[in-house]
């Protein structure tokens, strides 16, 4: 009996080692060709859908549709163009969602992305900034309140606060506390590479449209991503992968 019980246990550990094996091999595999990898993200650009610290599955096989997430390859060192990621070097790899195709005319209106004249954002749970009064922003529960790292700015003023917060929480809300967009009018940075714009925004901008073999990326928390807003259109051939969890 005891032989009997050897044999199986035997049996099943060979099994189990050809099986490690064969995943061992299947995501070196898959790492070498871009068919499968395994990413480790390190800010909170597209937070709420992708947390900071998460780990996201991703293959060069799947072709960008909108609203995916694409990892591409930027030109610049960091996606901030600054130093705040000192170990980063140009071509480095940056996660973002597909909002516009070739050939797609998209445009934001104070905040709100609209792709060939329909509401891109509707159904997104994305995070935005918002102006609310001292007062009100007492009655958001702590819990609420520690969503993510970004969630508060200094006082915009003596009596209101400038936060961040994502559709979840505003539903939650809506009826106790008004939130009022808080709306970028800056132009030094957004579409400086298009120099024939100058006074388009980062919550305002377009109609523009999309040039073939080009996409247009944004990041779903819209003021923490130096997306195409700042980095321009997405090349084909900067698209490494689309990710397969998300």
């Amino acid at each position: 009996m005891l032989a009997f019980i050897f044999t199986v246990m035997k049996k099943i550990l060979i099994l189990l080692s050809m099986i490690c094996v064969a995943i061992v091999f299947a995501l070196v595999a898959g790492s070498v060709t871009g068919a499968l990898r395994l990413y480790h993200i390190p800010t909170i650009t597209n937070e709420p859908a992708i947390k900071k610290g998460e780990y996201i599955m991703v293959s060069n096989i799947k072709t960008p549709q909108p609203f995916n997430f694409l990892v591409i390859t930027s030109a610049y060192a960091d996606s901030l163009q600054a130093t705040y990621m000192p170990d980063t070097k140009p071509g480095s790899r940056f996660v973002y969602r597909l909002c516009g195709m070739p050939g797609d005319i998209v445009e934001m209106k104070n905040g709100i992305l609209w792709v060939n004249n329909k509401n891109f954002d509707e159904e997104l749970n994305l995070k935005n900034q918002f102006s609310i009064s001292n007062a009100d922003y007492a009655q958001i529960k702590e819990e609420d309140k520690e969503i993510s790292e970004d969630q508060f700015l200094p006082a915009a003023s003596a009596d209101s606060t400038i936060v961040t917060f994502e559709k979840t929480v505003l539903k939650k809300y809506q009826h106790a506390v008004k939130f009022i967009p808080h709306i970028i009018k800056d132009t030094s940075s957004a579409f400086a590479w298009m120099r024939d714009r100058p006074y388009w925004t980062t919550d305002n901008f377009g109609p523009l449209a999309i040039p073939s073999d080009c996409y247009f990326v944004l990041g779903d928390n819209r003021h923490n991503a130096q997306d195409s807003r700042y980095i321009g259109f997405i090349n084909k051939h900067d698209i490494k992968g689309v990710l397969l969890n998300k």
